[in-house]
């Protein structure tokens, strides 16, 4: 599936709308520690941007290098 964005992953970047950040509170509510957050399949980085604001450690894994 990742290939299929491959070759417009910056066009796809500038044009997709951000997360709320309600969405992130409540996600940092249902987790005991704020020390680490995996963000599977993290494409933009716009989510995993967001949890670093909230844990002190956040991996961001994707299938696709862009």
């Amino acid at each position: 599936m990742a290939e299929h964005f491959l070759k417009q992953a910056k066009q796809y970047s500038d044009s997709r709308p951000s997360y709320p950040s309600q969405l992130f509170c409540f996600i940092a509510s249902k987790t005991p520690s704020h020390q680490l957050a995996w963000d599977v399949g993290t494409g933009t980085v716009q989510a995993a941007q967001s949890l670093a604001e909230i844990y002190e450690n956040v991996i961001g894994t994707d299938a696709s290098e862009k």
